[in-house]
């Protein structure tokens, strides 16, 4: 997290891989290969928790989530997280991948990244030839996604939601700076994060100095992760799961956008393709949040098995 909060790089990039079958030993640290990993993407592991499912390990930028047959890293600032990848394949074989996803979403400050989303498909394209998309408009908040699919390859039932904010509250951002809170307990405590989701799951958090603030919670195979960069000159928080909602996911996005109160934000929703994901994908977009105009909707199907929603919402007129 930021050294100085004054021009952090909150945005993120993410690498998700899912193996063809569990592989037991894959979440074995005892040879410090997931310390290789995330120090090949320019990070550091901060600490670790786990269930009988998975570990969640938490970085000095985001997170790692490791289970018996998926991968998923998430990291902000100026890392390299594909250079992750080709370190993963080091104890990886390439013909044990059936998925790959690499996305990143546009950054405040894309001259000071050490690569842009072009040459970052083209390092992956040594390793895997996939397809790269970009969801949303040029001009405005949009996310680039590469993917990889082995041919013939049907996915199991699979969702992740992603609320990707900018522009927040002053007043919630006074939460997770070390001038104003001294422990990382106060920050999930106060700003109402700890109280997402009912159900009880394992909580990991770090408060950075002087300014920064990640969050991995986590209950048998499922997830949430929230990373927050509150400097005043480009705020930015993420919120990322992968708790299935059978229903919709609006009340989870409301309790969200209710904290942090951006004056715009994105929402990604990826299914697997079936009757009941879609009816989930067009609750979605049925319905805006008050104060909120819908500006950006799109629905994109990947040959790979999977949909994408992408939304963006900009702050109303006047409130």
């Amino acid at each position: 997290m930021p050294d100085n909060c004054m021009t952090f790089e909150g945005p993120e990039k993410k690498l998700e891989i899912i193996l063809t079958q569990p592989h037991p030993n894959l979440r074995s640290n005892s040879d410090g290969r997931w310390d290789r990993v995330v120090n090949a993407a320019r990070a550091c592991i901060l600490s670790k928790i786990s269930t009988p499912s998975m570990d969640a390990y938490l970085l000095s930028e985001s997170s790692l989530f490791v289970w018996d047959s998926w991968i998923l890293m998430i990291t902000c600032g100026k890392t390299t997280l594909i250079h992750a990848l080709e370190e993963i394949l080091t104890f990886i074989d390439k013909t044990q991948v059936d998925y790959v996803f690499y996305e990143r979403k546009n950054f405040m400050y894309p001259s000071d990244q050490p690569s842009d989303f072009e040459q970052d498909v083209r390092w992956m394209h040594r390793f895997f030839p996939g397809k790269s998309y970009r969801l949303g408009p040029a001009n405005h908040d949009h996310l680039h996604v590469f993917y990889w699919s082995r041919p013939g390859v049907v996915p199991e039932e699979d969702a992740t939601f992603q609320i990707l904010m900018n522009e927040l509250d002053p007043k919630v951002m006074a939460f997770f700076s070390k001038e104003n809170v001294k422990t990382s307990e106060e920050a999930g405590s106060l700003s109402g994060l700890y109280a997402l989701y009912h159900a009880p799951m394992e909580m990991d958090d770090y408060l950075f100095f002087p300014c920064g603030y990640s969050l991995n919670s986590i209950k048998d195979d499922k997830y949430f992760t929230v990373h927050i960069t509150p400097e005043p000159g480009g705020s930015y928080a993420s919120f990322e799961t992968n708790i299935i909602e059978k229903n919709d996911y609006t009340d989870i996005a409301d309790k969200v956008i209710s904290i942090f109160k951006p004056i715009r934000y994105s929402l990604v929703l990826t299914t697997t393709k079936s009757r009941e994901a879609m009816e989930i994908h067009d609750a979605l977009t049925a319905k805006s949040p008050l104060s909120y105009d819908l500006i950006e909707k799109s629905l994109y199907g990947f040959d790979c098995g999977y949909n994408i929603t992408f939304l963006n919402y900009v702050k109303t007129r006047g409130r």
